[in-house]
């Protein structure tokens, strides 16, 4: 298919040669427009990790700015949690390229918006309290608004767009697909946050926002064509299923005509109703996939807020008397191995199969992270954390390069669990690729990725009430809990599977012999 327009160099390594493919027997159904979807989301998440990072970098150097980054970091997952659903039907019973369109500009006006508002703030220097002007009002609705675009977009394009053009029974297409799109993610953020890192440290915000504003401004046009090439050379994979459900919510939307004499409080009401029920909907649909408890092991996995490369972690490892470099090796080594995780999971998915992939991946990070909080309780619990410094230290034990031992083992067992949380995040993705109907698959991911938000706004809350160092052990044992519930429970559903539906996602690849 590349015979005439070969693949860009910078994308070989992830969609792989012509060759391979043709070894392996499945190729995607639309391999050129597959080619324009991967530049638009490499570069729109090269702008979003980027300014994910700056926000609050920039945001402590604010007079408040640790209060504004805690209500920030609330607000935004809040919103996905309560609009997530509806957002997912709009999706559903919308064009995929204007939904898509929508985003993109939706999306960068707010991070342009939002970059100007803190550019101002940090102008006005430490006089200016930023929570007591209306600019705070500001930088929240819009922040809130870029991770919902953010949110609708990733649904669109994992769940949606990449299953069109993939081809939803071609399971090592997906799976190869699915990992190359983690893969720019992964290498998106950290090129991302280490580009904006060095220009704040050498030039300052003053300069540094304004050229991240710019930047996402100049990006528009390019998302915009790219997406425009990707219909081009897709144009009936992406519109002939959307057209029955887009007649179906403008015959909706004509019986629901206000009358004449509404006013302003009765269409804001019936506004509300109408949001109220998509989200209903959503949610009903959610609950009636047969593939159910794939998903709810997944949102279990988000309750663990502990034992992953999160602030409590980082803050538990400074207790510790770690510096800022072992902590940030300790980021980077989670960062790799979730790297490495997208290759495993793609090489478990062609030899053993969808499901079986996920029994292994669930059972590798249940078993880690149960030894890492055996660990925590056997030799990190009893160190009086409020000692500092070397002394700290030296309560823990020996030491390797300045770190003790069993402070590399606790974050050698959670560097490994992060290997097996991307690969099982690849498996519940393609699960719901394979098993869902195309036609509300939006609706039904939404509700997932609300649920998700949700999880980790209580264990945040949970936290929160858990302040006291001592408590920090009653964490570790609710996040590993967890997460030996989700194995538990998807184990359990797939020995049971025996319907057609879920039949097919646990058989390997068919061999290209077969196929010929």
């Amino acid at each position: 298919m590349y015979a005439n327009n070969p693949p860009t160099p910078g994308l070989r390594l992830a969609l792989g040669t012509d060759a391979a493919k043709a070894v392996q027997g499945q190729r995607p159904d639309h391999p050129k427009a597959l080619d324009a979807l991967y530049f638009m989301y490499a570069f729109t998440c090269l702008v979003e990790r980027a300014w994910r990072f700056g926000l609050p970098l920039v945001l402590v150097d604010i007079p408040g700015g640790f209060q504004t980054v805690a209500l920030v970091g609330f607000i935004a997952p809040l919103a996905v949690t309560l609009l997530g659903p509806a957002t997912g039907q709009l999706l559903d019973h919308s064009p995929r390229q204007l939904a898509l369109n929508t985003c993109a500009f939706v999306q960068g006006g707010c991070i342009i918006v939002s970059g100007l508002v803190m550019w101002r703030a940090v102008q006005l220097g430490q006089t200016f309290h930023l929570q007591h002007s209306p600019m705070f009002l500001v930088l929240l609705v819009f922040t809130m608004l870029e991770r919902l675009t953010s949110f609708a977009s990733d649904v669109a394009i994992e769940r949606d767009w990449l299953t069109r053009l993939v081809g939803r029974g071609n399971e090592t297409a997906l799976a190869e697909a699915n990992a190359s799109l983690r893969r720019m993610d992964q290498v998106a953020e950290l090129l991302g946050t280490l580009a904006f890192g060095w220009c704040i440290t050498h030039h300052g915000s003053l300069v540094v926002l304004p050229v991240l504003t710019l930047t996402a401004l100049l990006a528009l046009p390019f998302e915009v064509w790219c997406i425009q090439r990707v219909v081009n050379c897709a144009a009936d994979a992406l519109t002939t299923d959307r057209a029955e459900a887009i007649a179906r919510q403008a015959s909706q939307n004509h019986s629901n005509v206000l009358p004449q004499g509404s006013n302003l409080l009765n269409d804001m009401l019936r506004a509300l109703g109408k949001s109220a029920q998509k989200t209903m909907a959503s949610w009903q649909l959610y609950f009636q996939q047969p593939v159910l408890p794939a998903s709810l092991a997944f949102i279990m996995l988000h309750f663990n807020a502990v034992l992953s490369p999160g602030c409590l972690m980082t803050a538990f490892l400074s207790s510790r008397g770690l510096s800022g470099t072992a902590a940030a090796v300790f980021r980077a080594a989670c960062a790799v191995m979730g790297f490495v995780g997208t290759w495993v999971g793609q090489a478990l998915i062609g030899s053993i199969g969808l499901l079986r992939t996920g029994v292994c991946a669930l059972l590798l990070q249940a078993g880690s992270l149960a030894l890492a909080a055996v660990i925590y309780r056997s030799h990190l619990a009893q160190a009086h954390i409020h000692q500092a410094g070397a002394t700290a230290a030296s309560a823990l034990g020996r030491a390797v390069a300045g770190v003790p031992v069993y402070t590399w083992l606790f974050c050698g067992m959670i560097v490994l669990s992060r290997v097996a949380f991307w690969v099982y995040d690849m498996v519940d993705c393609q699960i719901f690729q394979s098993a869902v109907d195309p036609a509300v698959v939006s609706s039904v991911s939404s509700a997932e990725v609300s649920l998700c938000s949700l999880s980790e706004l209580i264990m945040l809350g949970i936290a929160a009430m858990a302040s006291d160092p001592s408590s920090f052990g009653l964490l570790v044992g609710l996040s590993s809990g967890t997460v030996i519930a989700a194995a538990v429970v998807y184990t359990a559903w797939v020995h049971a599977q025996s319907g057609p539906a879920v039949e097919s996602l646990q058989r390997p690849r068919t061999p290209a012999r077969e196929l010929a």
